[in-house]
């Protein structure tokens, strides 16, 4: 099924369609530029695995070892996560660990399941800038030593591990204690969105240029918002924004925050979503010389949308951590677009919905540009940056531009891990015109599922959101 942009007004969902439940994702591995050479899987490794050995068996072959030839793929690929204080659950940098862990180390990078990079990154749809994914070369390596005698080599002290990920001179935030409490309705069965101000007004004209998101509670946060509101624009009738973001929070005074599906609140007009996070996610940092305006006086607000499907997680509490960096001045203002049309069947007369039982339900939606670019006052921009996103029925998503050059593969996510829900930066971006049109197709797996799947903001609906970092030319 497919469904055309010219059904729905355009002019806001842009910015703020699916803002409800958008995503995440680690810090981690980039892809290494020049991999370690193949290992011949037919040697045998030195069968004393002794540090002392001259590397090669009696055939003459130089046998895999661990610190000649997988430890540079790990320092490269890996250690910024698999490391004492990293965000994984064991350490690969050094010999005991790696060895503890090398057969589920072997299937995670055959399977490419790790490192965590989920768009097809071969050339074949899109070039993408700092890649995870590890090269055939590297995965022949690893696999290689661990069905050998997975030989120990001589230590060496020329390989660091790097400094963990973060962001300097972030200005930091939190939200308050928090215990939330199934309150969703049938499109959020088992969740809780609750949106608090942190931010009452900022002190001068910046750029936000960086994030990072901090969980207080890993185990019922399903993603974070942070949205920029002017005080002064007009929200609920007669009201500003600031009056009516008072009066939201006026409505539960024995509760921190107030409730919120989309972005800041339902008659909020939000200026712009630059922060968008899901479990795993790490720092994320705009492109060179871009980043998105925070004007003097804007508001932040954080969304929090909390799941407690999990009946083991409710009266659980969470206070999360949000390091925001800015820049006073950037050459290309951006902005993080949220476009998810089968969301936004929720707003018509017939709702999308995916039929129970079946191993594959696909839904297809297009914007022309033609209709997108008058609302911004620009006749092309560029497309920096995509964040795909489903929920837990997803497997299959992609993302093709259609032009006069032809079509494009953009982006394309074969197989989707709710878990690892990464921002994808180009080496290059694209120019988009009025002349193109996107396309994004999810594909999703509906077998487990007794009722036809909704579109929603709970974790047990669905989206079929694609995340656009885009700066207006």
């Amino acid at each position: 099924m497919s469904v055309s942009m010219n059904r729905f007004n355009f002019s806001l969902s842009w910015r703020i369609a699916g803002v409800a439940s958008v995503l995440c994702l680690p810090t981690g591995c980039r892809d290494d530029d020049d991999p370690a050479p193949a290992a011949d899987t037919d040697s045998t490794a030195d069968t004393e695995g002794d540090s002392g050995s001259d590397g090669a068996d009696d055939t003459g072959t130089a046998a895999v070892t661990f610190w000649d030839d997988v430890a540079p793929i790990y320092f490269d690929n890996c250690v910024t996560c698999h490391r004492d204080g990293g965000i994984a659950p064991f350490a690969l940098d050094n010999y005991a660990d790696a060895q503890t862990w090398a057969a589920a180390s072997a299937l995670a990078v055959s399977e490419r399941t790790m490192p965590p990079w989920l768009v097809t990154s071969d050339g074949s749809c899109g070039e993408f800038a700092d890649s995870r994914a590890l090269g055939d070369d590297a995965v022949d390596t690893i696999t290689a030593w661990v069905e050998s005698e997975q030989a120990e080599g001589a230590p060496r002290d020329d390989l660091a591990v790097p400094e963990l990920p973060g962001l300097d001179g972030a200005e930091s935030y939190s939200t308050p204690e928090f215990t939330p409490e199934i309150v969703g309705g049938p499109l959020a069965e088992f969740d809780e969105y609750r949106c608090f101000l942190v931010e009452p007004g900022m002190d001068r004209d910046t750029y936000l240029t960086g994030y990072d998101v901090l969980p207080g509670n890993e185990a019922i946060v399903h993603h974070l918002l942070a949205v920029v509101v002017d005080p002064e624009d007009e929200g609920a009738p007669g009201m500003t924004n600031r009056e009516t973001i008072e009066a939201y929070d006026a409505e539960s005074p024995d509760r921190a925050g107030w409730p919120c599906f989309e972005g800041a609140g339902p008659e909020t007009t939000d200026k712009s979503i630059p922060v968008v996070w899901a479990p795993g996610q790490g720092a994320v940092h705009y492109p060179d010389g871009t980043g998105v305006e925070v004007a003097q006086n804007d508001m932040i607000v954080l969304q929090v949308h909390y799941n407690l499907a999990n009946p083991a997680n409710e009266g659980m509490s969470d206070q999360t951590a949000v390091e925001l960096r800015f820049e006073d001045e950037v050459e290309k203002p951006g902005l993080m677009l949220l476009p998810d049309l089968f969301l936004e069947t929720l707003y018509g007369d017939e709702p999308a919905a995916l039929p129970p039982g079946e191993s594959s339900v696909e839904f297809q939606w297009d914007i022309p540009l033609a209709f997108v670019l008058p609302d911004f006052g620009t006749e092309s921009m560029k497309l920096y940056g995509v964040l795909p996103h489903m929920h837990e029925y997803g497997q299959r998503i992609d993302l093709q531009i259609s032009g006069p050059e032809g079509d494009q593969c953009a982006a394309d996510v074969q197989a989707w891990d709710f878990d690892w829900q990464l921002m994808y930066f180009y080496e290059e971006p694209y120019t988009l015109t009025a002349d193109h049109v996107l396309s994004v197709t999810c594909d999703y797996d509906t077998q487990n599922a007794s009722d036809a799947i909704t579109p929603g903001w709970g974790t047990q609906n669905e989206m079929c959101l694609m995340g656009m970092f885009v700066v207006p030319e």
